[in-house]
């Protein structure tokens, strides 16, 4: 019961997270960066979208983290974190090299790597409902 309605949370929380991303892209850019970086504004509009349309994928990622933790499974932690960067960087650099893709691979990539991880974390976290 606990694990549904911090899953609901997570869900509900990513979503509005996302949202305010994507409203306030530009807004948020020149919070961080001076107006005149406009090279530098224009990269970070195209880049916060794609990363802020899966804040889910990370937002999930943390429960499993704090869910395994708290069922003294804290390795399953470090596994969920290995896969989540190991796919990072093999999909960064397989996907950056396709002309077509190029920068957006990298973006990409990131929330591949979430998303691959929860499947693992939660296909686990199953298994382990079962015993």
């Amino acid at each position: 019961m606990g694990s549904r309605q911090a899953g609901i949370s997570v869900v509900i929380f990513c979503i509005c997270i996302s949202a305010i991303v994507f409203t306030f892209t530009r807004t948020f850019m020149s919070i961080f960066v001076d107006s005149t970086s406009v090279e530098v504004i224009n990269t970070g509009v195209q880049y916060l979208p794609i990363e802020g349309a899966f804040y889910i994928g990370i937002g999930i990622l943390f429960m499993l983290y704090g869910y395994y933790r708290a069922v003294n499974k804290p390795v399953m932690s470090v596994v969920l974190t290995v896969i989540s960067l190991g796919t990072r960087v093999l999909l960064t650099d397989v996907l950056s090299a396709v002309p077509a893709i190029g920068v957006v691979g990298i973006w990409a990539a990131i929330p591949i790597g979430w998303f691959l991880a929860d499947a693992v974390g939660i296909v686990i976290y199953l298994r382990l409902k079962k015993v």
